[in-house]
Parts: C-alpha cells; structure tokens; sequence
C-alpha cells in the first residue's frame, strides 16, 4: 500500500476535498467519473465504489452512498437514467427523489442490481474535470 503513485493521488484528493466527510465522497467519486468518460456506468459500479470508502455492511453505508449519488446530482457531475430505445433517457425528477428511488431500489435487490436498476451518465462538467484530473496524474509520473 505504500505506492508511490497512490501517495501522489491521495494528496491530490485531499487538495479537493477540504472536510472528511468531502474526502470520503471524492474518493468515491473521482473513478466513477473516470469510468464514465467512455460509456453509461450502472449504477453497480457507484455501489463499487462506495463500498471502496465505507463498507455495505457498515451502518453508514446506505446514508453514505446517497450523499455520493446526491454530491454528483447536485453539482451536475451526472445525471441517472435507464437505457431504453432512444439510448440513455435521464429521469427528469429532483435530486431528492431521485436519490431516494435509487436508495429504495437497491436496498430492494439488497444492493446487488446487477445492472437493471438505472445508470448514469457524465455531463460535460464531469467530463472536463475527469480529463483535467488524469491530465495532472499523466503529467507527474
């Protein structure tokens, strides 16, 4: 655990995120937003991801991960949807309800949605802070 690289990026992370609590939801979010570069994520991979930073058998993981999904909402990182005829179609609810439709149903497939649930995709805002992210990463190694 002592790789130099991983070093670098954890205090990269902390240089954004001011507070614990922000920490935490950067450390969850910063590879989701990679991985969306490329494609619609499931929200599988959010769990993932969340589960990284706070275990889902813990007691804070359900309140942990609606802050994640609710940090990427509100700061217009991404926005969840379904994959239906016309490719990815957003839901077009607040950010509280969505959140709690997302929350509702995991906790119904006991956190294993296996990719039927919903997905997210970047917004262009996501876009150019992940590429920004990786550009500094490429360039001090």
């Amino acid at each position: 655990m002592d790789d130099p690289r991983a070093r670098e990026l954890r205090e990269i992370e902390l240089a954004v995120a001011p507070t614990p609590e922000l920490f935490e939801i950067e450390r969850a979010v910063a590879p989701m937003l990679d991985r969306a570069l490329d494609d619609w994520v499931p929200v599988d991979t959010l769990i993932w991801n969340a589960i990284q930073v706070v275990p889902e058998d813990s007691d804070r993981f359900a309140g942990f991960f609606a802050a994640v999904l609710g940090y990427l909402l509100r700061e217009g990182l991404m926005i969840v949807g379904a994959i239906g005829d016309t490719g990815f179609e957003p839901w077009t609810s607040s950010v509280e309800d969505t959140v709690e439709r997302v929350i509702r149903n995991c906790q119904a497939v006991d956190w294993s949605p296996q990719g039927s649930l919903c997905w997210l995709s970047n917004t262009p805002k996501a876009d150019q802070r992940a590429r920004a992210r990786n550009r500094v990463w490429r360039n001090r190694n």
